[in-house]
């Protein structure tokens, strides 16, 4: 068979010795062949050949042949392209052997002088090495370097405290480099955290640079896509293998025998655990808590602080790639050149594969003129500042440098292509990265994992991925769909005729239900369906053939009760006793007892009706097989069946046999709950990965399931509590509740669009500049309901709406049909007739998008009573309605008010009196700002946000002057700091904090603080607050409690000695907030002053007009602090109540409505400076409405009183389904003549 031939010549290429040539293998996907290609003049490239069409193989075979690694260089990528056309028909050792011999070629170098040199040794270490491996050949243990990182790891110790031979004077040397360089880093604005060694003497070191994730100066949108809080770290791992290296040998030495490695990622404290951090380079995921969920939270309570975690973020596979490879190799570009770091790497890229003395033509006045103006977008100083160039005199900092190439190219991500990293042009700037037009690109985003992880979708988003499936699954069902996933070589199971009849939309039934045409002809090879024997209670199969046909790992279907021509992929699936035409999937386990296979355990049924039980044998298990184990084999039961071998290539189907099989291929998944079960299980030990769950997910339908999520640009997320989810759940999932538009009824769940698809969005943005001079400034856009049925949405939400096809006539004119009533668009969504995915949890039953739509009414082909749009540019879907099946939801929407009169208090979008939309109860929507981010510079009444900056919303928090402590930084880690001793002896480094001179520490702080990399004097303070200037008499100053423990008494003083120390070394308009020391006379109790507002902000102008200069809050502490919060409130001044139109989180009572300051929001790790600023920040917040003070004179200015503080608190508890803390109740028996 072609296929036996196939195998064979992947094992005799192997076996053959084609020079520069190695690691011959066998990839994860039928017909794909992995080999490494090495040369002197280059990286060492992999490539892959991918076989079109083994069952023709060798004649009628076609092979795709490309380099899987990243950056490969011109002359490989542009010779294996051109040799593609040549390898129809060619065996696979010959084609190996051509492309070896075509690439010695295209890769032969000169003798000349290179003006860089990236990775080219010298003669003298060239024969170096020579000598060394001669040696090397005595050795057994020569192919060390290619054992599993994770063996390295279970000597880590060792080679932590094994040391390398220098004299004292080298050793004294290397320590003050070692610590001047991490000096660099925290003095740029990173922390760094010492995990093991950085010592001159030691082997392996691993050092951990972070930044707090709200310094990056992202928008919240692009936080939220990239699931990423705020008050998490971005944390980048250097671990050094090969002892410390200064900037100076690092430029020295070849890039590949650098010794350094990356990893990057997130974690809940500025540095993971030494553990965590092995874990993380030995690609075993992190055990514990996910970040920042509230389990985790529940967790580190539970646990301690050990629990800091270092988790992967959706790009960190992408970015420690191309840190690891290139990074270093762009540096020595641009030591030597003075080039930025986009120049440096199109200079790598073309210098690439070029004989050496045509390199120095590549240096052009482009990019010898290109100046790093364009890397510097971010308002963050940490992140626009460039060590390599900053820096005047003295060492330089590789640390640092690797720490600033890191960040900047995670902040820009969207910018770069994930697979090829170069810039992808565009005026319109996408929420996630993507990657750029160049197909090979395209191809390994899909089909090799370098899109978005399937697993993380599914942890954070799981409603939103039900959702797309769902509309997958309908869209094909409809016969709708209009796309397939083209080029990912999918293998699926052979159809056997040419025409399978799909039912038409008025005719919609399940698919299980769906029957092939009867048709004597066929595709593919006949030959690949056999007659089997199928052994129902051992999972076994016994072929009538002489030659064993499926390998260990294949997938086949096993349809028992067979009749007729039906195709195995559209039979009637039932689970009945008798098993009658019923489909089962499972994958080989073993074939060595041919012509008997052993199927795996797992029987996988199409979920074609709503009680199949997935994954079950209960069907197929007869009644007598006792259900405990047993020492003799169940009886045999052998049926008749007919099989069918997953090898056929998704590509060679017709589009109607494409449709079928994808719904074939949905209805094995597991379900949504099952998949996010299983990944939060796996999690515990282990990077997720739904590849590895292989008896129940055939890789055919894991690569359908990546297609649907990773053909999705639009970020899509959920807003609203769903069907089937707990209160508890909703409170914990990373949703926006207060995004949702108001007075939809709750029958409706809502998503929006925090980002249309990118190009979408910018012919959307486009079309705004073309007609902004026929635009009405003030309503420069409309928004309108439109309502279609289910299974156009997959198509919808990809390429935006248009009106190809005529489904229920155009009796006002060509275009895209809205209506103002969402009555009208009810209609017209048409609930469904057929079934959801059977996996859903939602089971969408009708679907309406709001759509934001160009007000230029005179241009529509109609208005009135509709408005139809022919220009598809126009529109943009900005929310998705989605009706459920009988959804109860009792969770009232937080956006409308218990008046319906009265209009929302969230800040919405003006509509056009004329263009008014309404919903159900005729009153007009209120849609949040946010839904109108593109849009929002085009409005009159925006003074703040454009299109450009939404990534730079972060600047209150992006100073390096204004440096966000959320804990206290260990004592070793400043005391590494501080020092240049040599000691490196751990018992001399255990010391409580007071050893440490508190002169040195303060001086220590306001250098961090308050310096620059450029040493710039810090600019005078700037703020009209008079620290100290607060009345004491008029405040409820309170005795100590009789609940203190010396627990939480140690825990106070600590964090009291901690945040004083910030304070005092940090200019007060940049620090924001003042404790007056002399006022803490119970350390239950702080008063604290919030001053030095933005002037552009309400709440800084009434404060001005009221004679204010701050605002007073109390702190109280409960007995179970730090496992319970504080209570704090506003003393004075009095705000506006949310009611009236006020905002900044304050209740009517004072106290402060923050999920964090209850049980379900806080952490015992949350410390009280990152509680101040989190309060700060709310105060400061403008959505839904900005602060303001009730009363805006100097008269009239009151106090809250503290019982009003304590009942307003419990209120706004009860109405969100917060838990109250346990020891709330105390507070109100700590009492003081002054409290009223």
């Amino acid at each position: 068979m072609a296929r036996k031939a196939f195998l064979a010549d992947v094992v005799a290429a192997s076996e053959k010795n084609i020079p520069n040539v190695i690691s011959i293998s066998r990839g994860d996907d039928d017909g794909d062949i992995n080999f490494c290609y090495i040369h002197e003049a280059a990286e060492p490239v992999e490539i892959g050949l991918l076989a079109m069409d083994i069952s023709e193989y060798p004649s009628g075979n076609t092979y795709m042949i490309f380099a899987k690694s990243d950056g490969a260089p011109e002359a490989v990528t542009s010779t294996l392209s051109q040799l593609e056309p040549s390898s129809a028909g060619m065996r696979l050792p010959d084609l190996i052997s051509n492309i070896s011999q075509k690439l010695q070629r295209a890769l032969a170098t000169g003798a000349s002088n290179d003006p860089v040199s990236i990775d080219d040794e010298d003669d003298e270490m060239e024969d170096a090495e020579d000598e060394e491996s001669e040696d090397e050949l005595d050795f057994p243990d020569q192919d060390e370097d290619f054992l599993d990182d994770r063996m390295n790891f279970t000597h880590e110790k060792a080679l932590s405290s094994s040391r390398i031979k220098l004299g004292p004077e080298a050793i004294a040397k290397l320590n003050r480099r070692i610590r001047s360089d991490a000096r660099a880093v925290r003095l740029a604005g990173f922390k760094i955290g010492v995990l093991s060694g950085m010592t001159a003497e030691a082997q392996s070191s691993i050092l951990s640079i972070s930044i707090l994730a709200a310094k990056l100066g992202l928008s919240e949108e692009a936080m939220q896509a990239w699931d990423i809080e705020p008050q998490q770290y971005v944390v980048l791992l250097l671990r050094y293998t090969e002892g410390y290296k200064t900037f100076e040998n690092i430029i020295a030495e070849p890039a590949k025998h650098s010794g350094v490695d990356c990893r990057i990622g997130v974690s809940n404290k500025y540095k993971p655990t030494n553990t965590e951090a092995l874990s993380a380079f030995s690609d075993t995921n992190k055990a514990g808590a996910k970040p920042f969920t509230r389990e985790s939270d529940d967790s580190i309570s539970q646990n301690g602080q050990d629990m800091a975690g270092f988790f992967n973020i959706f790009i960190s596979s992408s970015l420690d790639e191309f840190i690891n490879t290139k990074m270093i190799s762009l540096l020595k570009i641009r030591e030597a050149t003075g080039l930025g770091w986009e120049a440096a790497k199109t200079y790598f890229d073309q210098k690439q594969g070029r004989p050496l003395e045509h390199t120095a033509e590549l240096l052009s006045d482009s990019l010898m003129n290109a100046t790093s103006q364009s890397e510097i977008r971010n308002t963050s100083d940490v992140l626009n500042s460039d060590h390599l160039t900053d820096k005047v005199g003295g060492d330089l900092s590789f640390p640092l440098i690797a720490a600033q190439f890191a960040s900047m190219y995670l902040v820009r991500c969207t910018e770069f292509c994930l697979v090829c990293h170069d810039k992808i042009t565009g005026e319109f700037e996408a929420l996630k990265p993507y990657v750029c037009s160049k197909p090979l690109c395209l191809y390994q985003y899909m089909s090799l994992g370098f899109g978005p992880s399937v697993e993380h979708e599914i942890q954070t988003q799981p409603y939103c991925v039900d959702l797309l499936l769902n509309f997958c699954y309908t869209s094909a069902l409809a016969n709708r769909i209009r796309e397939f996933p083209i080029g990912m070589s999918l293998s699926v199971p052979q159809v056997m005729t040419t025409s399978v009849s799909v039912m038409p939309v008025t005719r919609w039934v399940p698919a299980a239900h769906i029957i092939a045409q009867p048709s004597s002809s066929t595709i593919g090879d006949p030959s690949n369906i056999f007659e089997i024997k199928f052994d129902t209670a051992r999972h076994e199969v016994v072929f009538d053939v002489a030659q064993k046909p499926v390998r260990e790992g294949d997938w086949v279907c096993i349809m028992l009760g067979h009749s007729g021509a039906r195709s195995l992929v559209t039979v009637e699936c039932s689970l009945g006793t008798d098993n009658t035409n019923t489909i089962l999937h499972f994958r080989v386990a073993d074939t060595s007892f041919f012509p008997t296979i052993k199927l795996s355990d797992t029987a996988v049924t199409q979920m074609s009706t709503p009680d199949a039980a997935v994954g079950t044998q209960s069907a197929l298990t007869p009644t007598d097989v006792p259900t405990t184990p047993a020492t003799t084999p169940p009886p045999s039961v052998l049926q008749p069946a007919r099989l069918c071998i997953y090898n056929q290539n998704f590509d060679d189907l017709s589009e109607d046999q494409k449709r079928a099989t994808i719904v074939m291929l949905l209805e094995t998944l597991p379900s949504i709950k099952d998949m996010r079960e299983y990944i939060d299980e796996q999690s515990k030990s282990q990077e997720p990965s739904l590849r590895n769950w292989k008896d129940r997910i055939s890789p055919a339908a894991l690569g359908l399931l990546r297609w649907i999520i990773a053909s999705n640009r639009s970020c899509l997320i959920q807003v609203d509590q769903c069907p089937g989810q707990s209160d508890g759940a909703f409170a914990k999932a990373k949703t926006r509740p207060e995004q949702k538009v108001s007075q939809i009824a709750d029958n409706w769940v809502q998503f929006r669009f925090a980002q249309g698809a990118p190009d979408k969005e910018q012919r959307f943005l486009g079309a705004l500049k073309a007609q902004q001079n026929q635009l009405n400034p003030k309503y420069p856009t409309m928004f309108a309901f439109h309502g279609s049925p289910i299974h156009n949405w997959h198509s919808i939400i990809r390429h935006g709406l248009d009106f190809k096809d005529t489904l229920h006539g155009r009796a006002y004119g060509h275009g895209v049909y809205h209506a103002q009533d969402q009555n009208i668009s009810c209609g017209y969504s048409q609930p469904r007739v057929g079934k959801a995915w059977p996996g859903s949890e939602l089971k969408a039953t009708s679907v309406m998008s709001i759509n934001e739509i160009i007000n230029c009414p005179a241009q529509f082909v109609s208005s009135t009573p509709y408005i139809v749009v022919q220009h598809i540019d126009w529109i943009q879907c900005r929310y998705l309605l989605v009706q459920v099946e009988d959804a109860v939801l009792t969770t009232p929407n937080p956006t409308t008010t218990e008046d319906d009169n009265t209009p929302p208090s969230f800040d919405t979008i003006e509509q056009d009196p004329k263009f008014t939309a309404r919903a159900i109860n005729k009153k007009a929507i209120g849609i949040p700002k946010c839904a109108a981010t593109v849009s929002r510079a085009f409005r009159t009444d925006n003074n703040n946000d454009s299109p450009s900056t939404k990534k730079r919303k972060g600047q209150l928090l992006g100073g390096r002057g204004s440096e966000i402590i959320s804990e206290e930084e260990d004592i070793e880690d400043i005391q590494f700091l501080l020092s240049d001793g040599e000691n490196d002896d751990s018992s001399e480094r255990d010391f409580e904090i007071m050893s440490v001179p508190q002169s040195l520490l303060c001086e220590y702080h306001t250098e961090v603080y308050c310096s620059s990399s450029t040493h710039k004097k810090p600019e005078p303070p700037k703020t009209d607050f008079v620290p100290g200037s607060l009345d004491q008499s008029s405040l409820p100053i309170l005795e100590s409690p009789a609940y203190a423990t010396p627990s939480a008494t140690m825990r106070l003083n600590r964090e009291l000695q901690s945040i004083l120390k910030v304070q005092n070394s940090t200019p007060l308009h940049e620090l924001g907030w003042y404790i007056d020391e002399s006022l803490v006379d119970n350390i239950y109790q702080w008063i604290v002053e919030l001053h030095s507002f933005d002037p552009s902000l309400p709440l800084s102008k009434d404060l001005k007009e009221a004679g204010l200069t701050s605002v007073v809050l109390e702190i109280r502490f409960g007995k179970d602090y730090p496992h319970s919060p504080p209570f704090v409130r506003v003393v004075r001044p009095r705000f506006l109540p949310f009611m009236s139109g006020g905002g900044g989180h304050v209740t009517a009572g004072g106290a402060l409505c923050m999920e964090l300051l209850t049980n379900s929001g806080w952490s015992a790790v949350s410390s009280i400076e990152s509680v101040l600023l989190q309060v700060r920040l709310a105060l400061m917040s403008t959505d839904p409405k900005p602060a303001r003070l009730q009363h805006r004179g100097k008269s009239n200015q009151r106090d809250y009183g503290t019982q009003e503080a304590m009942d307003a608190f419990i209120r706004a508890c009860r109405a969100h389904g917060w838990e109250v803390p346990t020891d709330f109740q105390q507070f109100a028996q700590l009492s003081s003549a002054n409290e009223y």
